[in-house]
Parts: C-alpha cells; sequence; structure tokens
C-alpha cells in the first residue's frame, strides 16, 4: 500500500486502483478523550484518581510511569515524606529522584486501571503547572489514537 497527496505522483498503471480518501478513518469503539493543548504543544488531560481526586494531567508517551507531584500525592493521602525509598528519573530536564506508589485507580473518561505503578516528585519541572504526567505505567494498556486537530483522543483495549 502507498500514500500520496499528489495525483501526479501516482505512476499511470496504478491510478485505475486509486481509493481516494477525504475524511480520516473513523476510530473503532474507544473511549473518546478531550483534551486542551497549551501554547508549546502539550496535551493536557483531565483524570480521576481513586475514583475522588481530579487531576490535570500531561499526556506522555515518553514517560514510563505516572509522576504526580507532591501537592497531588497529599490529596491521595499518599506523602512524600511518608516513603523511604528514592528511585532516579531521567526526564528531558535532567536527573531527579521521586518515590514510588502505587495508584488504586486511574480514570481518564471511560478508560481506567486500577493499580498503577507510579511515583511522587517534589520540585519536577516537567510538572510546573500540572499534576503529573500520564505516563506509559497507564497509557501501556490501550491501544491510543490522537486527533490532535480536534482535540481529542480515542482509548480502546
Amino acid at each position: 500500500m502507498h500514500f500520496s497527496d499528489n495525483f501526479d505522483e501516482i505512476p499511470p498503471e496504478y491510478r485505475n486502483n486509486l481509493i481516494i480518501i477525504t475524511e480520516p478513518h473513523e476510530i473503532g469503539p474507544g473511549a473518546v478523550i478531550p483534551f486542551e493543548k497549551t501554547a508549546t504543544g502539550l496535551i493536557v488531560v483531565d483524570a480521576v484518581l481513586n475514583d475522588h481526586v481530579r487531576a490535570r494531567m500531561v499526556f506522555d508517551t515518553g514517560a514510563n510511569l505516572v509522576v504526580i507531584t507532591e501537592e497531588l500525592s497529599k490529596k491521595l493521602n499518599q506523602e512524600l515524606s511518608s516513603r523511604d525509598e528514592v528511585m532516579k528519573l531521567h526526564t528531558y530536564s535532567g536527573e531527579i529522584e521521586g518515590k514510588p506508589l502505587v495508584i488504586d485507580k486511574v480514570e481518564l473518561g471511560e478508560a481506567r486501571k486500577e493499580n498503577v505503578r507510579s511515583v511522587i516528585t517534589s520540585n519536577n519541572q516537567a510538572v510546573s503547572g500540572f499534576d503529573g504526567l500520564l505516563g506509559l505505567s497507564f497509557l501501556g494498556d490501550f491501544k491510543v489514537t490522537v486527533d490532535y486537530q480536534n482535540s481529542r483522543m480515542i482509548l480502546s483495549k
């Protein structure tokens, strides 16, 4: 299969088998999640943690884990000071330290996952202005289709 956006680039012998697609292919069933775009192009979603704590999370497929701020951990009654183990995280802004935890449930619209591996960080530039990063420890269980133009994503199993 080959794709082109220029008819003249298609060799004449293949033009009889041509299929013209004018609209994006409709995505199958799944949870449709609206998102906001920041001025720098980040995707920000609204998540619910442990059934009652709302969080503004940056959608980050480059993060292996869900990363939350110390402030958000306090709302979950999981404070940074109560954890002994320290993890080193390698981020685009350098190495940072965090404390591991498991969030009982993370919900993004109708998409849900329980026992999500996570890390609490303090003074992390990557999450500045947000409650955290929504990483692969949540996203890895879903097929994620991002419709950036229409500010929505579809999460399906």
